[in-house]
């Protein structure tokens, strides 16, 4: 398992530019961008972006809420090297999401675009339930992923043939997940993304509060 992490780890690292070249300014997702900050208590509040990337997530809700505090953070140093250029006021931290209790305060919100894909059953149980300690009461949680059965996981190379390990969902496992610790879906959207010509795939993003 621990093998997966290391390749997946490592691609990220190596694409980053890549990734940015390809997603900074991809639209798509606004409208869902913008949900999640209307659902934040304050246009100055506290968020904490897991899997940051490039600072794609970021720089658009900061675009919307210059006066959001944002922590960024991300496993691959040359991913958060890319987020902190991309949005300079924001704090940035390298870190494993798997290791969230690494973290010592809380937020109003937390973004998680397309993390729980690369996390197994066992730690995504975890990572859900860290989340969930990590926000504040009334606190919004946002997740993105591709639906599917788990047993179809696997490796999935890039464009550069760079391997990275990609986990499927099934919509209830998530619900379920946040129901346990104390979450409540607000929102639930489905996103038909192109990825080649004569390939498309659907997108899921669920907003939940805590509380």
């Amino acid at each position: 398992m621990e093998e997966r992490y290391s390749e997946t780890h490592h691609t990220w690292n190596k694409i980053a530019h890549l990734y940015e070249e390809k997603f900074m300014d991809l639209d798509i997702y606004n409208d869902s961008y913008q949900r999640f900050c209307d659902l934040l208590p304050t246009s100055s509040a506290s968020v904490l972006e897991i899997g940051c990337g490039p600072g794609n997530i970021t720089k658009y809700i900061l675009g919307l809420h210059p006066n959001l505090k944002v922590l960024a953070t991300d496993v691959s140093e040359n991913m958060l090297a890319l987020a902190v250029k991309n949005n300079p006021r924001i704090e940035a931290m390298v870190l494993d999401g798997r290791q969230l209790h690494q973290i010592q305060r809380t937020f109003d919100g937390i973004v998680c675009g397309f993390v729980i894909p690369y996390l197994s059953e066992s730690d995504l149980s975890q990572f859900i339930a860290n989340c969930a300690n990590l926000l504040n009461e009334r606190g919004v949680l946002y997740l993105s992923y591709v639906e599917g059965d788990y047993e179809q996981s696997g490796f999935v190379a890039s464009s550069t043939g760079d391997r990275s390990y990609f986990h499927f969902y099934a919509f209830n496992e998530i619900k379920r997940l946040l129901e346990q610790n104390n979450l409540t879906i607000e929102d639930k959207r489905e996103i038909e993304y192109k990825k080649t010509d004569d390939h498309h795939e659907i997108h899921t993003i669920i907003i939940a509060e805590k509380g």
